[in-house]
């Protein structure tokens, strides 16, 4: 899935745009968190309520954030966990804030939340422009399915910057969810190499190791035995090799990369591989396709 557009409370969002926060508890009512195919590392855009960020009878969305994890618990403890990235100046304003959308106006015992990274303002764009129709009776949200409305949802959002955010950072930030959205959807998409359970757990501690010594490298989303580390217009991936793992299987696995993100990112991007041991030769073949 990877992307979700969810209706927010304007008055929560012109807080933590003018205040740059860059994470946010992106709180819910519900204390459900069970969400059908979408998990860490996915999108959620938010799809502004107020009158000056529609077109028409159409919401705008006027940012996003990353999925880091998510929350559960009383108000008060988010509160004191999150204190103002929950959107609010104070746990009064935040208790009406949730008390004003409560189906029964009774203050809930729990509450969920998406806490949120790299989050990201810009002036409005539309779904109607990315090639997708959705309903004005919409409540919550509504999952973006397609690939290519994504994507196009992305590419929009560079040209409109927020001056208030600081557009240069703004941009920098778009471009390398360009790049982790296209990494992740091609995952899904080709999975990690066939592995036997031993050589997954070794793969996993290994690269884990690898991930801490170096700095700046994470999972690949579902994956136990691929790395990458993304900024701006670069990307690398590290891939775990051993004696159970055939090289041609991992040039292999480098040219279905190449060939899906270069279907889902429009932007430019510098895309190299590497092996965890560092073999020269190896490197050398992975990025022969460039």
């Amino acid at each position: 899935m990877a992307a979700i557009a969810y209706i927010t409370d304007s008055k929560m969002l012109e807080l933590h745009r003018l205040n740059r926060h860059k994470t946010i508890n992106f709180w819910r009512i519900s204390s459900n968190i069970n969400f059908s195919d979408f998990m860490e590392g996915d999108l959620v855009f938010f799809l502004s309520k107020d009158k000056e960020h529609r077109k028409g009878n159409e919401k705008g969305i006027v940012g996003f954030g990353r999925l880091a994890y998510y929350t559960v618990g009383s108000i008060k403890s988010m509160w004191d966990k999150y204190g103002v990235n929950n959107g609010y100046r104070n746990l009064e304003e935040f208790k009406e804030a949730i008390q004003k959308v409560a189906k029964d106006k009774k203050l809930p015992k729990k509450i969920s939340g998406f806490y949120l990274e790299n989050v990201t303002f810009f002036q409005p764009v539309y779904l109607s422009e990315c090639g997708m129709q959705i309903s004005d009776r919409v409540e919550s949200y509504i999952y973006l399915k397609q690939e290519e409305v994504v994507v196009k949802l992305l590419a929009l959002a560079k040209e409109a910057g927020d001056i208030w955010s600081g557009y240069s950072d703004n941009l920098k930030a778009i471009r390398t969810e360009e790049l982790l959205y296209a990494l992740f959807r091609t995952h899904r998409k080709i999975r990690d190499i066939i592995t036997t359970e031993k050589t997954a757990k070794k793969a996993k501690k290994i690269l884990q190791q690898y991930a801490e010594e170096k700095g700046d490298y994470r999972f690949i989303q579902g994956s136990v035995n691929e790395l990458y580390k993304a900024d701006d217009y670069n990307l690398e991936i590290v891939f775990y090799r051993d004696k159970n793992i055939d090289d041609k299987l991992l040039y292999g696995q480098a040219l279905l990369y190449r060939y899906y993100m270069n279907k889902l990112c429009d932007a430019y991007y510098r895309l190299r591989f590497r092996c965890v041991d560092e073999d020269d030769e190896m490197k050398y073949i992975l990025n022969s396709a460039e």
